[in-house]
């Protein structure tokens, strides 16, 4: 797409809007901004983008239908009422992601996928660069891809994380190779259905060809039913049985693609925690081996520690695991974490911003649950969800009390785990500043039990 001296309305300027303006400004398009906010962040963004046209404060439909083209942030919703505006004035509506996607040269690996996918994202990327294929990690996890495709070689691999959101306006958006790691039920605030939420999903390989590949777990009999419907080809990865593309077998995971197993790695050799994380490391695996069979995994996968607030190990104190998975932000997400512990041994800090959750679906490790430890919002909401099931709860107030209530009722085997199936807006910035609020309360407990001193 030629964009020199078209009129390009960006509507909303978070990371991924500034980005795209920013690109936008280079190829000469006649850059213009519509943002409901105006404060100092907008403000300074506004002025590193130097004379575009703008409106701030709010969006108006005379502004609106002056564009050639409309590039939306991921977090603007499909019924807000600049897109009516467009749709009434017939002017086309891309996602930044489309964007970025058009002047994109080099083959795409695109990570989608409730949970998990920024994790697996960063694996691949990892093991690409240790095998000397030089990589570009981009999207949803924190890099816009239309930061730096301009600077993107060819011969290069773009490993891109994208969300439901940004997958919303796509065009043409082709990867070579698409993961779809699992769906579950999220962001209902925003979709009316399920349906509606999975069908955003879906849309990763609407565009692929027979000579692109899908990576889908076989776990999943909605996932496996999609070989049928999709043009590109299907490999899959499982933890409990045979597979084309990937499985566990005896404390190995092996990947075949071209007729030939191989063990890619040992369980022994992955750091991250969580049994959720093998299939993880799996899907990374083949989407790497069909990129060049000849890389070497499990050296890649020694190294890898994760990411921050996923299943990590914040600090034991006398014995007992504290588990930072303030990422967590979905009841399935939960249930997924639980799976990894004994049962009646974890004290479960929960709760924040409901996103329209059934928390009852908990039900499925309520076994694994000593004790509940419920704070913000939705604390209400998921105490009634859970009533029934016979499991003690407790409330507190802030994270530094949840903390504090955990250790002093854990005993010799137990585990606490924050894994808050919420969003963090009702108390934090983000789920980051949640699990660093956490992770400072564990080390207060480790001074007051004289573990370590400053």
């Amino acid at each position: 797409m030629d964009v020199a001296n078209k009129r390009v309305m960006v509507v909303g300027l978070s990371d991924s809007g500034f980005s795209a303006a920013k690109l936008l400004k280079k190829l000469k398009a006649r850059v213009r901004i519509s943002e409901l906010r105006r404060d100092d962040d907008v403000k300074m963004r506004l002025k590193l983008l130097d004379a575009v046209e703008f409106e701030a404060g709010g969006h108006t439909k005379r502004f609106i239908s002056k564009s050639d083209l409309i590039v939306v942030s991921p977090g603007i919703a499909p019924d807000a009422v600049p897109f009516r505006w467009a749709k009434e004035e017939a002017i086309p509506i891309i996602s930044e992601l489309e964007l970025g996607y058009m002047f994109c040269s080099a083959p795409i690996i695109a990570v989608t996928g409730t949970n998990g996918k920024s994790t697996t994202a960063s694996l691949i990327h990892e093991v690409l660069k240790a095998n000397g294929i030089n990589s570009f990690l981009l999207g949803n996890i924190g890099r816009p891809i239309c930061e730096d495709i301009l600077d993107v070689p060819c011969e290069s691999v773009v490993v891109l994380e994208v969300s439901s959101f940004q997958l919303e306006a796509i065009k043409t958006f082709r990867p070579k190779i698409a993961i779809l790691l699992n769906v579950s039920r999220d962001h209902l605030d925003r979709y009316g259905s399920m349906e509606e939420y999975r069908n955003a999903k879906l849309r990763i390989f609407e565009n692929q060809q027979h000579s692109d590949y899908a990576i889908l777990d076989y776990d999943d009999s909605t996932m496996r039913r999609l070989s049928g419907k999709i043009k590109s080809r299907a490999f899959y990865f499982s933890a409990s049985r045979k597979a084309e593309g990937g499985h566990i077998e005896g404390g190995k995971l092996l990947v075949g693609l071209r007729g030939r197993v191989e063990e890619v790695c040992g369980k022994k050799d992955i750091r991250l925690c969580g049994t959720h994380n093998l299939k993880n490391v799996l899907a990374a695996a083949i989407a790497v081996k069909i990129i060049n069979e000849k890389c070497d995994i499990a050296g890649p996968v020694r190294g890898f520690k994760g990411l921050r607030h996923r299943f990590e190990l914040a600090a034991e104190i006398e014995g007992i695991p504290f588990i930072d998975d303030s990422k967590s932000t979905t009841v399935d997400s939960t249930v997924k974490a639980l799976e990894s512990f004994s049962d009646g041994n974890v004290i479960l800090i929960a709760g924040g911003r409901d996103k329209g959750s059934d928390y009852s679906l908990l039900a499925a490790q309520i076994k694994k649950i000593k004790h509940l430890v419920l704070l913000g919002e939705a604390r209400e909401k998921i105490r009634k969800a859970l009533a029934g099931f016979g499991v003690p709860i407790a409330d507190a107030a802030t994270i530094r009390e949840a903390v504090s209530f955990s250790r002093k009722i854990a005993k010799e085997g137990d585990t606490v785990l924050l894994s808050p199936m919420c969003s963090s807006f009702d108390m934090f910035r983000d789920y980051k500043e949640r699990g660093e609020v956490f992770r400072e309360a564990v080390f207060e407990e480790l001074r007051t039990a004289g573990a370590i001193k400053i």
